[in-house]
């Protein structure tokens, strides 16, 4: 008996907060798991999700604060306080020590100087005192039903102020800035009973956990919204971001969403204000139902939003609670749940693919073994939560498919295996392409994973040989259709390798050209140049064909093959930034049945239509013929640069057919205003890039001004100053003095503030 009163009271002095939740945090990697209070000491377990080889480090002037009392850390485990821990793999769990802190606190901040700061640590269990800054849920339906701000009231996805309060015995009458009355019951065994307007009392609880809790019954319903990508549909989010901390909505005063344009593979973004409070509304286009990325970087929500539908969004930054209200947000709502191993380990949950000399064999093994083990984990959290809702499971479920398909195509670029197996190709085909759940928006890995697979599909299928093209353009009677336009063929093919011949054996350039020029104004090219322009619509359009007829084999479905095919040709503009011929166009006009695909083809076309016929200042195109007689890359380089001599010179080696390159060259008018106070030419020197597309890109973006050069040298000229330079990579900058010597500086003309530093410090 003496022993268990002894062991009764050690319990009676331990006391343990293991629903832990916390406020928003500046330490994304880090979840505090556990909160343990003893007679001489307090524990606080840490789970850290980051990569294998990063470092973390415990300052020893940590502490726990809570009542106005600080509480010093005395110990860590697994690391020591002060020094660099490497993780040796993606997780780790450990536990800090501090001197003892009232078991009876509602709530501890752990301050590290200079470091991790995680406010409002507190457990779920611990209910609310009052009505104020409290959130409940319908106990009947599960769903968010109400949630009460100090002067707000957050009801059916509007926010409301309250005019008039009354309280009575912790009873409450709220009246809204409608004249809606709003009756609250006492605290009761954990409920209370809303009475809004003259609707029936609704039983609600406090939601206390970071996300909704579970709900109540099984939805068994399954599938999203497919509207088939009608154009014109939209989604609504209104919501409040509560309780930012100081500076963070200064940073951005924006909120935005963005997800995967499909065709372009682009990130799109809304995005609205919000008013000095956090609040917002934002409506934006919507395609079809999509995974989204919300407030990314500060809430840092995914979701997945349904056209049509309209959804409040809360993020109280203090109780670091993140709900959605609306019709029909239970997917929304169980995504954000901990538990959900797509996103328990945001680090550790994929076989990365970009490291070096990827066996693809081997990826494959663990790609599968990793996607299996999330499998068998949604199983258990099926098993521990049997409420969640089939469109969840469903939902999850692809994630760990598309994200694996995507992973897997990746890989073949960081490939030791050359080419890529056939085995490994197919399984990607038959296991992630072909069983893509649908809409293809709703998972924005699908966008690369389809992009990736066709391309892969179509390197090992070999591309089109014009050759080839026209012997069956022949025999189909497509090319010639009568006898006299098969004897200009026959003609036009002895001739032609009788022409090479000669052109080979002619011992100046001068020679070779007079051939040439006497065949190219022959009879006989005449001719054939007839029959060609005639099947120019076909051998314009061959390869586009080509594709559409892989996805048909492929078994795609018409809108993704509308959506390749449109994807394909979107390629192509943004390559090279002129727009298509009309034959391509009027085979886009026919072959694309989404009016959604078609028009973005159409609009982009469009608007590289205009920036051809646009008027810009060609003073900035720089003639290379003073250059002729220079191949060295020094002496190249020396020459351009001589009549800039007293001024600074920032060199920048792009190409049209550089994404990155293209990317800032679009942010120049910013790049020359903000350098604008200082002596300084912009030296353009473009790669491998055609005319019409290299002065399209700098009309497009007003790459120009008094002080502003382009060259688009010939390809050994290029070669040998990017020899000289040692050009690695595109974009590179490079900057000289002003007697035209190159700095010895990292510099980056996307980094304008850097470059600023750089020129005042030489003024």
């Amino acid at each position: 008996m003496l022993l268990a009163l002894v062991v009764l009271v050690g319990q009676a002095q331990t006391k343990v907060w293991n629903d832990v939740v916390t406020s928003y945090s500046n330490a994304s990697i880090v979840k505090v798991t556990q909160v343990t209070f003893y007679n001489d000491r307090t524990e606080m377990s840490l789970h850290v999700d980051s990569r294998a080889g990063q470092w973390i480090r415990i300052n020893e002037k940590s502490f726990l604060q809570a009542e106005g009392k600080q509480y010093a850390i005395k110990d860590v485990t697994v690391l020591k306080l002060g020094e660099k821990y490497t993780l040796p793999t993606d997780m780790l769990d450990f536990v800090l020590i501090f001197e003892p802190v009232p078991q009876d606190v509602q709530s501890v901040y752990f301050v590290e100087p200079n470091g991790w700061q995680i406010g409002n640590i507190r457990s779920a269990s611990i209910l609310p005192q009052g009505l104020v800054d409290t959130y409940w849920r319908n106990d009947a339906t599960g769903d968010w039903l109400i949630g009460i701000a100090p002067e707000h009231v957050i009801y059916k996805n509007k926010i409301y102020d309250i005019v008039s309060r009354k309280e009575k015995k912790d009873a409450y009458t709220l009246t809204l800035d409608d004249e809606t009355t709003i009756k609250v019951s006492k605290y009761k065994k954990g409920v209370r009973t809303f009475t809004i307007g003259n609707g029936k009392p609704v039983a609600c609880s406090p939601i206390t956990t970071a996300a909704l809790p579970d709900y109540p019954t099984k939805d068994t319903h399954t599938g999203f919204v497919d509207n088939g990508f009608r154009m014109g549909d939209s989604v609504t989010i209104v919501g409040w971001l509560k309780n930012m901390p100081p500076g963070l909505r200064e940073q951005n005063p924006e909120f935005t969403v963005s997800y995967e344009n499909i065709l372009s593979g682009n990130q799109e973004t809304a995005y609205t204000k919000m008013d000095s409070l956090g609040r917002f509304t934002l409506k934006m286009p919507l395609m079809n139902s999509s995974e989204v990325y919300i407030d990314w970087g500060r809430s840092t929500v995914g979701a997945v939003l349904e056209p049509g539908k309209t959804y409040f969004l809360l993020h109280d930054f203090w109780t670091g609670q993140k709900l959605w209200m609306g019709d029909d947000v239970r997917v929304q709502n169980e995504l954000l749940q901990p538990f959900v191993p797509s996103r328990a380990r945001p680090y550790g949950a994929e076989v990365p693919y970009y490291e070096d000399n990827v066996d693809l064999m081997a990826y494959w093994a663990q790609c599968d073994s990793v996607r299996l083990q999330q499998e068998a984990d949604l199983k258990v959290v099926q098993q521990n939560h049997p409420t969640l809702s089939q469109r969840f499971l469903d939902y999850e479920a692809g994630y760990y498919r598309m994200r694996q398909g995507r992973n897997m195509m990746q890989a073949r670029f960081c490939a030791q295996n050359s080419p890529v197996p056939k085995e490994y190709v197919d399984y990607v085909g038959e296991n992630f392409w072909k069983k893509a759940p649908k809409p293809y928006t709703l998972y924005s890995y699908f966008t690369t994973l389809n992009r990736d697979f066709i391309n892969q599909v179509e390197r090992d299928r070999g591309s089109v040989d014009i050759n080839v093209v026209l012997k069956q353009f022949e025999e189909s009677g497509q090319f010639v259709t009568n006898d006299e336009e098969k004897a200009i063929l026959e003609r036009y093919n002895k001739e032609f390798p009788q022409v090479m011949a000669k052109i080979n054996a002619a011992e100046t350039i001068e020679e070779k050209a007079a051939i040439a020029e006497a065949f190219n104004t022959s009879e006989t090219v005449t001719n054939m140049d007839v029959l060609l322009e005639r099947s120019m619509p076909l051998l314009n359009t061959y390869g586009f064909q080509h594709l559409m007829d892989i996805v048909d084999s492929l078994g795609g479905d018409r809108k993704i093959r509308d959506i390749i095919l449109a994807q394909r040709l979107i390629q192509e503009i943004d390559a090279t930034r002129t727009p298509l011929n009309s034959y391509i166009i009027a085979f886009a006009e026919k072959n694309i049945q989404l009016p959604f695909a078609l028009t973005a083809v159409k609009t982009l076309n469009d608007h590289y239509l205009a920036i051809e016929n646009r008027e810009f200042d060609k003073l900035v195109l720089k003639s290379s013929d003073d250059l002729a007689n220079i191949s060295e890359g020094e002496a190249l380089l020396k020459k351009i640069l001589e009549p800039y001599k007293g001024k600074f010179v920032l060199l920048d080696v792009w190409g049209t057919w550089c994404g990155p390159c293209k990317e800032a060259l679009s942010h120049s008018a910013e790049e020359y205003e903000r350098l604008k106070d200082y002596d300084i030419e912009f030296l353009y020197l473009a790669n491998n890039s055609p005319q019409t597309a290299w002065e399209n890109v700098i009309k497009e973006y007003n790459v120009s001004g008094d002080n502003v050069a382009h060259y688009n040298l010939p390809s050994d000229q290029q070669r040998a100053i990017e020899h000289y330079l040692n050009v690695t990579g595109y974009p590179t900058y490079k900057l000289f003095n002003r007697d035209g010597n190159l700095l010895d500086l990292n510099v980056d003309a996307r980094d304008i503030e850097n470059i600023a530093r750089l020129l005042e410090q030489m003024k």
